[in-house]
């Protein structure tokens, strides 16, 4: 039995919880699911027949155009993934390609295009016998034994470059940061790709968890699905889904779980070209799942340390004889406590997604989503007054029994894609999404004292939010100079209307201990209650202009349109931000240095308009900047490993920061600030047996306005971070389908904002353990920090929101596949 490490399935629910209830149905429901399992495995012969049956292609035209992403890999793999995603029988001799190896090919293209680069490099033809079938003759027009590989459409029709299913960590191409998915060879800039096989190996559920172990990424520690992501020193406020924006937030719970997701791109830095202003952090794109046009499903149970109970469901199917219509949906759901003692948290996610190709050159997609969080969050700790962390147990609840987090997030998605001709495809994206937050809760407010006391402040919150975004675009083929240039144009918009009602203000008479605190509820006066509607709209170009065999230039320009409305109801006023015709340059350049490597040198224009007010209630000027970037990537084994360097500097003027003089949510502009940094990653296979991840990130943020080095200080993130992990498969012997892997993490102390408080370094072990009972039952057991380290994952200030890592913990779960 060959290990199928990747066939996992996707997202376990991993959130800490619950209350004595949620623990009774969670019980139940994982007796239930666990009777489905067995089940699904008497059936799953029965249902493979029938996924067949539903599956048969309708016959492929060798001058057709496909969208192709085949990584290079050995070359009977390689012809596997071709007949896949064409649906062309291939007939030939499989003895005589055993020891060969692929090109890669990515992008649209004919059959007999894609079949011809495939092959390049080996002594192998290829000739067409008809519509839907093609033969190998080797180089001396031998015609090869007729071995057929069977003509299958792609399972995954309407996403080419999904990695589900591929047991790879990387993936040789990326949409984020373009408008088309290309190879991140050609991608000038920092790019990341956390593939559906690192997200199950590692048990990734909510974004934070893969971001904890993203190259440039930083997490400032929250409750689960609540905390903020920062890349470059800069908080991240926006995420896209399919490259439609809709606002995170650490306040709002809006962080996502991932069971919907097939893989998260990250593109570090400013990326104002697509999708609203050139925010210089991070572009997180969440690639969706989308159906299958044969029938697929998984079905995972699990439990983990301190109570944590969740189960899993995908399943995939076609609604028409040839999978031209089909359905995909998947639910989640988990209950757990926390090693912090009072700490519980509840998900529940629903998705369903329906795909058709209505046409050879057309498809559709209609997606919707429901996720909820119940929670008692837990605001961290306190310091002591001279800024040293407290020695405490790691089970510490600065907070009071009653604290609430309740969010449900409602999202409704719209793809279309139309093949126009073989060199002109375009595109049409929509997303609404419908928050609401209600958040009652104490934290502390002052640093501890000898006696281990601190005063308490009440806070609760209410707040609506509704996002629409939407885009429409075209890219062009053509040809010019001797090479083929593509031509890139669009249009969008989005808006945001936030409606919140905050209360907080009151201190508690007295202090109280930070372990006990033993906190009576009280009303808390009305502080802000606001109605923000702010509107974005933009047109955009881009070209990819080559001019020479290893030359490619990028230039591209966003004109952009933006207002911001803000109703303050509590003052009967009203403020308002316009900016228009913005222009947005982008200009970037690649060099192929060799068939293995690429440079590249990159310069992105920062405009942000800021919601944010001073203490006389005005709205702040936009933040503004620039971006220099260069790097090298490296592209291996013919796209089975990746490797990326890149050194960059972001300056930024106008960034908005706390006001010292005001205890309330008043910002000030801070400046003039100058991000700089190094960014090391490694991923892929380093042989076909084994998995690997590393990232190294080297950041230093300076506040330009002042010249003496006490300023000099690194925001929401340590100067120096490694993460990794590797896995190895065994397929052979009595070892065959057992994995093992793990990882190490080590990070650099680090502060936010100020020197007076401080997270010390540390390094973290983590483990991983899978074995394939047989093709349809899969066991792993994860083990997060195994030394038991304890350490502070997140410094705040001597106030609150310092948080410690999790101790020892474990994962079992049991996946069925039918």
């Amino acid at each position: 039995m060959a290990s199928k490490r990747g066939n996992s399935a996707t997202g376990v629910a991993d959130h800490r919880n619950v209350r004595a209830s949620h623990r009774s149905i969670a019980k139940q429901l994982l007796a239930g699911t666990a009777m489905s399992l067995g089940a699904i495995m008497l059936f799953a012969p029965i249902n493979a027949q029938a996924a067949q049956n539903a599956a048969k292609t309708e016959i492929a035209q060798a001058n057709a155009s496909f969208d192709f992403n085949i990584a290079a890999q050995n070359l009977n793999d390689a012809l596997l993934a071709f007949a896949q995603q064409t649906g062309i029988q291939i007939f030939y001799d499989t003895a005589q390609v055993e020891n060969l190896t692929s090109t890669a090919v990515t992008g649209t293209m004919t059959a007999a295009e894609a079949l011809a680069k495939l092959l390049d490099g080996n002594d192998v033809k290829f000739s067409f016998t008809d519509d839907s079938s093609v033969t190998l003759v080797a180089g001396d027009d031998t015609v090869m034994d007729p071995v057929v590989v069977e003509a299958q459409a792609s399972s995954n029709p309407g996403d080419a470059a999904a990695t589900e299913g591929t047991g790879s960590f990387t993936t040789t191409v990326a949409g984020v940061g373009s408008k088309s998915n290309e190879t991140i060879r050609e991608l000038p800039q920092s790019v990341s790709v956390i593939t559906s096989a690192r997200m199950e190996e590692q048990n990734f559920q909510y974004l934070d968890d893969a971001m904890r172990y993203t190259t440039g990424v930083q997490v400032l520690a929250n409750t689960s699905g609540r905390s903020s992501i920062a890349s470059r020193g800069y908080e991240t406020t926006t995420a896209q889904t399919n490259g439609l924006s809709v606002p995170i937030s650490s306040r709002e719970g809006t962080v996502p779980n991932l069971a919907m997701y097939d893989r998260i791109e990250v593109l570090r830095g400013a990326a104002g070209l697509y999708g609203g202003s050139g925010f210089p952090g991070a572009t997180i794109n969440m690639i969706r799942k989308q159906a299958k046009d044969e029938f697929t499903g998984s079905a995972t149970v699990g439990y983990g340390s301190w109570n944590h109970y969740s189960a899993l469901g995908d399943v995939s199917t076609p609604l028409t004889e040839d999978g031209s219509v089909r359905v995909r949906g998947v639910v989640s759901t988990e209950y757990r406590d926390s090693f912090v003692d009072v700490e519980e948290n509840n998900n529940e996610l629903g998705y369903v997604t329906l795909d058709a190709d209505i046409s050879d050159d057309t498809f559709i997609s209609l997606g919707l989503s429901h996720e909820r969080k119940d929670q008692v969050p837990h605001n961290g700790l306190p310091a002591n007054s001279d800024g040293t962390q407290l020695d405490v147990s790691r089970s510490t609840f600065a907070g009071a029994s009653w604290n609430t987090f309740e969010n449900t997030s409602s999202d409704l998605y719209f793809d279309l894609k139309h093949q126009f001709s073989s060199r002109t495809d375009g595109a049409v994206g929509f997303r609404f999404s419908d928050r609401d937050v209600d958040a009652n809760y104490a934290y502390t407010n002052s640093a501890v004292d000898a006696a281990g006391t601190a005063t308490y402040t009440g806070y609760e919150m209410h707040t609506d939010q509704q996002a629409f975004a939407v885009d429409a675009h075209v890219n062009h083929n053509f040809d010019l100079l001797g090479y083929e240039q593509t031509l890139t144009i669009g249009a969008d918009a989005n808006r945001f209307v936030t409606d919140s009602q905050q209360y907080r203000g009151t201190t508690y008479a007295g202090r109280y201990s930070i372990s006990s605190p033993d906190l009576p509820y009280v009303q808390q006066p009305l502080n802000s209650d606001t109605k923000v509607t702010a509107t974005q709209s933009g047109v955009y170009t881009k070209l990819k202009l080559q001019t020479f065999d290893d030359i490619t230039f990028s230039f591209g320009g966003r004109t952009s349109w933006y207002n911001s409305v803000t109703e303050n109801r509590r003052t009967s006023s009203e403020s308002d931000l316009t900016e228009d015709a913005v222009f947005t340059p982008f200009a970037g350049i690649v060099y192929d240095v060799s068939n293995d490597f690429s440079t590249y040198f990159s310069y992105t224009s920062i405009f942000e308009p800021q919601d944010a007010q001073d203490s006389t209630g005005s709205q702040l000027k936009p933040r503004t900047g620039d971006q220099f970037e260069i790097g090298l990537k490296g592209e291996h084994f013919g796209g089975l490993l990746n490797s990326h360097l890149a050194l960059f500097q972001i300056d930024d003027v106008n960034r908005a920061a706390d006001d010292p003089d005001d205890a309330g949510t008043a910002k000030i502009a801070s400046g003039e600030q100058r991000s700089r940094g190094i960014e090391a990653e490694l991923s892929g296979a380093i042989t076909p047996n084994l998995q690997a991840f590393v990232g190294y990130t080297l950041l230093y943020v300076t506040d330009q306005t002042k010249d003496d080095d006490a300023t000099i200080r690194v925001n929401y993130a340590p100067r120096h971070r490694v993460t990794s992990w590797l896995d190895y498969g065994f397929d052979q012997g009595v070892l065959d389908g057992l994995s093992v892997g793990g990882g190490v993490t080590w990070s650099d102390d680090y502060w936010v904002s100020a020197r007076n408080v401080e997270a010390d370094a540390y390094y973290l072990v983590d483990g991983r353990i899978g074995y394939e009972v047989n093709e349809n039952l899969e066991v792993a057991l994860n083990i997060n920090n195994i030394l038991d380290e304890e350490y502070y994952e997140r410094p705040g200030t001597t106030s609150t929101f310092n948080y410690y890592g999790a101790p020892r913990n474990f994962f079992l779960s049991v996946t069925g596949k039918f």
